[in-house]
């Protein structure tokens, strides 16, 4: 490809179709393709590379904490959750049916990284990803409940990912103003959306951390019973898994 080729197709924003001929052309194999197998080489190449991109870009975008967890590589043991009911939700059938995901455990039991490896299979299948811890979750809809126009842009977009991750889900008890942004993210969300909530506490406790009464009542009716538990390890695998690497090193040294 000439110079002049590349340069017109970077300016008509097809670096990356540039980028596939030039591989090709780098491919002495290649000369023995017909006219159609190279170009089908190398719109596939096209393809494969697009929809890469495309899944760093939500992945990028999701913020979540752990980027890097993966499906396949999740400590089920570890973590004394079931395998095969693990990777049946990993297959992602909860999104379609808006089913909410709860992820409990104590500190340093893994139940963040488990529900980011969930975030990013849904990523890597093309699904909109949204992690935020909840804290900030409530500051933003503090600073903006001054401003109803920017308050009601920032609700349907956290309302309209396809998957939420709610981190530090109830880590304290909510006065009264926090469980009505609470209720109007749950009710936007309602049989649209599902979300992956995460936090130390069981279920059985929200009602009492959502300051009891009708609104709290209606927040555990709309994820409750439409949810699927997961229950992670009493252990601390932050500490374990922190020890581990520490012996590997201090045996390198004797090495």
């Amino acid at each position: 490809m000439d110079a002049y080729t590349k340069k017109r197709l970077c300016e008509l924003k097809l670096a990356d179709l540039a980028k596939a001929i030039e591989l090709q052309e780098m491919d002495l194999s290649a000369g023995q393709l017909s006219y159609e197998e190279r170009l089908e080489q190398i719109l596939a190449t096209l393809i494969r590379d697009r929809e890469n991109a495309h899944i760093k870009r939500l992945i990028k975008n999701s913020r979540m904490k752990y980027p890097e967890a993966s499906v396949d590589t999740l400590d089920c043991d570890a973590r004394q959750i079931d395998r095969n009911a693990f990777l049946h939700i990993a297959r992602l059938g909860f999104i379609e049916s808006t089913t909410n995901i709860i992820v409990t455990g104590p500190s340093g039991s893994g139940k963040t990284y488990l529900a980011c490896s969930l975030g990013v299979e849904a990523c890597k299948n093309g699904f909109r990803t949204y992690y935020i811890r909840m804290t900030e979750l409530l500051r933003n809809f503090e600073n903006l409940r001054d401003n109803l126009r920017e308050l009601r842009k920032y609700q349907r977009r956290i309302s309209n990912y396809p998957v939420l991750i709610v981190d530090e889900w109830l880590s304290h008890k909510l006065p009264e103003k926090d469980t009505k942004w609470v209720y109007e993210l749950v009710e936007m969300r309602s049989g649209s959306h599902p979300t992956i909530f995460v936090g130390q506490f069981s279920s059985d406790s929200w009602h009492d951390r959502l300051g009891g009464g009708t609104m709290a009542d209606a927040i555990m009716d709309r994820i409750i019973h439409n949810s699927y538990p997961f229950a992670s390890t009493e252990a601390n695998l932050r500490k374990i898994y922190d020890e581990q690497k520490l012996k590997k090193l201090l045996d390198s040294f004797e090495d």
